[in-house]
């Protein structure tokens, strides 16, 4: 059944893919062009004004539109070729922008705001229209420039970056870029969320809102000891006036979601607030097969569960944008997120002695619920030069407070053999509240030298978090059915943590585009545990690292350029893997923490060539790296037939890795990126041999498309396979695959998309384990197929006018007349 639905599909696919291209072709009109009229002196909208877009080669013909009341306009359904926009207004020279080429890799333009100044003050003016591509790739950052699309609008940004390559998702949901953790800004400042407050956060925000993405998976020196790289979300500010959309989808794995957005700007001031409420009931089941082995003997546990997940998770977001002057700009920004939860899992254990005969069972029941809730606040200051903007002074100040309540209840029940019960079972409970507040200041300076193309760069941080975890556990004494506190199982504690950070760059242009670019950042951290209740004794930690780059780029031309880079970084332990509190959800695997990790350091050394051309795109690069003392979780067995997982510092790791991505646009209406990663871990001999830690493979695909017949309706899909390494074995998944159609409706205002997420199979995992003493094999499986239907509405209108008669012309220029 799968494999007909399959054909049915590509069938339907194929006949589509050459039926809407022979329908295109035949019209030969797909083009878009979009943007705004202001006036140049005040920043406010000029509404109605009169645009003339015509061939260049024939300017005696042409296509006469008006702005709407916010100065916005659009041209669709246009033929490919050169173009030229005359943009007039009563009282304003007329301004010509020539040279907006329409074509098959590049149909849909947003020329943004179209500034007219003073007919008294200027005279015509003629302006070549500099096109942004919508792929670049400049200084090691690669910038999808979203915002020159005029079909962005209909998509999120967490769909934007699902449709990049380099970038996916870990099980957990955590973003990925070349298989590592990135850093992840928003306008050039850390966001300090957590996974899930970030993907909150990404599928409020919507497309029409994001300027361009830039990826760097070498960044820059202020970023360059970021183990993952960094991507930077770069949002616009806005339309003049404002700009409102509401949206709401559900699905039938179990989520819905309902979320607004709105946004004001006027010359110096904008405004824009994402709020909404997310609920969803995920399910999944997993299985796992051990073999315990001893020195005369050996026996095995094999486990099935199944889980239930329910939350319902309101967000908001509200950024404000003041230009007080050229030269000094204030930004505000909020973000909350409130979390409530409520999960349910049960588990089977069999133990299987070595005859392969069941001798004992049990069953667990485990519930977690409880709320968690987190607010940040955020505020810049920037000061440019007067002359030259490129020199600026910033400070960004950074808070964030935050609370996490979670009540675990477990039930265990013991049986024998044939299922029938023992009489004997335990209940326990654990109690955990989590408290957390941190700020930071981060002070960046940027001076551009008196050779031409160079910069130096320097800046500071300081970075303060404080964490205080209180764990109660107790059990049910059945006699009197009270629950008794234990203290051997319980800990209070308090978490902090400093780290101030101090660098230095500079960046020299030499002859024949030649860039060399070097610096060091110089930091010290500072954490101690204190405990108030447990068994473990005080921790405190100081240490300094000093963290040079370089990078050596050369740019033969437009299309090709190649650089060389080295790279120092630092990975610190967080607090999930520092927490000595012990989980029980598993009694035949206890988990917990080791607040006695040290840092991990790396040399980093990699090689890139980029071919940027047309219609394609092609980006390689080659890597080795030199990690020292690994932070890993480490599993060993221990008695009873239990194991332990607990984050060790193991030893050196030494990492080869080559990555491609590219593109190719086939066709005015069809597209495809995709990339793969390869990364081969090697370890020392006497690891493998004390050990049993082995050298593996983490390979990692993505593959996108995207198919636009018209603007109005769009095809967009993407698969993606992952396969994880690590010192005890490895991590694999299965083809996950996500199709998406949308269509526009009432002059494209109402939006409406239907995403089929794994139609063929679920998500799954399926994960090796080998220690000193055991194997393991576990499944997992997440019930992702999912149907999903999202409407969105566009509260704003743009009003148009096509093809003005010269008489309804004159009416609109004698009402424009009137009105001054």
């Amino acid at each position: 059944m799968k494999n007909f639905v399959a054909l049915v599909l590509l069938l339907g696919i194929g006949h589509l893919l050459p039926a809407q291209n022979r329908n295109a072709k035949d019209k030969g009109m797909v083009g878009i062009i979009i943007g705004n009229v202001l006036d140049a002196k005040s920043g406010k909208p000029l509404p109605y004004a009169n645009l003339l877009l015509s061939k260049m080669n024939d300017t005696a013909k042409g296509i006469r539109n008006a702005a709407d009341k916010n100065g916005a306009f659009e041209f669709t359904a246009l033929p490919f070729g050169y173009y030229r926009l005359t943009v007039e207004a009563v009282g304003f020279a007329k301004t010509n922008l020539d040279s907006i080429y329409l074509r098959e890799e590049r149909y849909d333009f947003n020329l943004g705001d179209i500034k007219l100044n003073d007919n008294s003050t200027a005279l015509d003016e003629v302006v070549v229209y500099a096109e942004k591509p919508l792929i670049e790739n400049k200084d090691d950052k690669l910038t999808y420039n979203v915002g020159e699309s005029a079909l962005s609008s209909g998509s999120s940004t967490a769909e934007l970056l699902k449709n990049i390559p380099l970038v996916n998702n870990d099980p957990d949901g955590k973003i990925l870029l070349k298989g590592k953790e990135p850093k992840i800004l928003i306008d050039d400042k850390p966001t300090d969320l957590s996974a899930q407050q970030l993907q909150d956060l990404l599928e409020s925000m919507p497309g029409s809102s994001i300027e361009k993405i830039e990826i760097m998976s070498n960044p820059p020196p202020q970023y360059a000891t970021e183990t993952g790289g960094v991507i930077n979300i770069v949002t616009k500010k806005g339309k003049i006036g404002w700009v409102g959309r509401v949206t709401a989808s559900g699905g039938t794995r179990g989520e819905g979601n309902t979320a607004g957005n709105a946004s004001y700007r006027n010359k110096q001031f904008s405004i824009n607030i994402n709020g909404g409420v997310t609920g969803s009931v995920f399910t999944g089941n997993s299985y796992s097969n051990r073999e315990n082995i001893y020195k005369d003997s050996t026996n095995g546990l094999y486990t099935q569960s199944n889980y239930k997940n329910k939350s319902l998770r309101p967000n908001l977001r509200l950024q404000v944008d003041y230009e007080i002057n050229k030269q000094n700009t204030l930004n505000f920004t909020y973000q909350g997120n409130l979390n409530m939860f409520d999960n349910m899992s049960f588990t089977e254990y069999r133990n299987i002695n070595r005859f392969d005969d069941v001798y004992k069972i049990s069953n667990r029941k485990n519930g977690s619920d409880g709320t968690g809730y987190g607010h940040n606040v955020s505020v810049s200051y920037t000061r440019r030069a007067k002359n030259n903007l490129a020199e600026y002074f910033r400070v960004i100040l950074n808070g964030n407070v935050g609370k996490n309540d979670n009540d675990l209840n477990y039930f265990q029940q013991f049986l024998r053999p044939d299922y029938v019960p023992t009489g004997v079972d335990s209940t326990q409970a654990q109690l955990l509240d989590n408290y957390s507040r941190s700020g930071s200041l981060r002070v960046d300076y940027n001076k551009p030298l008196m050779w031409k193309g160079s910069n130096f760069s320097t800046g500071a941080t300081y970075q303060k978090s404080h964490n205080h975890n209180a764990l109660n556990t107790s059990y049910l004494r059945k006699s009197d059915s009270v629950f008794i506190p234990n203290d051997l199982l319980s800990n209070d504690f308090k978490f902090y943590q400093d780290i101030f950070t101090i660098r230095a760059g500079l960046s020299f242009l030499f002859p024949g585009q030649l860039r060399v670019t070097g610096g060091a950042q110089a930091e010290q951290t500072t954490m101690s545990f204190d405990f108030i209740k447990g068994n473990v004794s005080n921790v405190d930690n100081k240490y300094w690292n000093v963290l040079p780059n370089l990078t050596i780029r050369k740019e033969f031309n437009k299309t090709l350029n190649t650089s060389l880079v080295y790279r120092a970084t630092i990975r610190r332990p967080g607090i999930g893997e520092l927490n000595p509190n012990i989980t029980y959800t598993d009694p035949y695997n206890i988990r917990f923490g080791n607040p006695f990790l040290r840092p991990s350091t790396s040399d980093n050394f990699d090689w890139n060539v980029s071919w940027i051309k047309g219609k394609y795109y092609v980006n390689t690069s080659v890597g080795y790296n030199k990690v020292k003392e690994v932070i890993n979780s480490i599993r060993t067995l221990v008695g009873g037939g239990k194991t332990e997982t607990t984050w060790l510092n193991i030893a050196d790791r030494q990492e080869y890795e080559a990555s491609v991505f590219g593109g190719f646009t086939f066709s005015r209406v069809f597209r495809v990126n995709g990339s793969v990663v390869f990364r081969h871990n090697q370890y020392g001999e006497r690891e493998k041999v004390l050990y049993k830690y082995r050298d593996g493979n983490t390979f990692l695909t993505t593959l996108n498309y995207s198919f636009t017949p018209s603007n109005v309706l769009s095809f967009e899909g993407n698969a993606r396979f992952n396969n994880y390494a690590d010192a005890q074995g490895k991590s694999r998944s299965n083809l996950n695959m996500n199709f998406g159609i949308q269509r526009k409706f009432m002059d494209r205002r109402l939006i409406v998309t239907l995403n089929i997420i794994d139609p063929f199979t679920v998500q799954k995992y399926t994960t090796y384990t080998y220690g000193p003493n055991f194997n393991l094999e576990n499944f997992s499986s997440t019930n992702s197929r999912n149907f999903r239907l999202t409407v969105s509405y566009q509260l704003n209108r743009i009003v148009q006018k096509p093809q003005m008669s010269e008489k309804q012309k004159k009416a609109m220029l004698d009402k424009l007349k009137t009105k001054k």
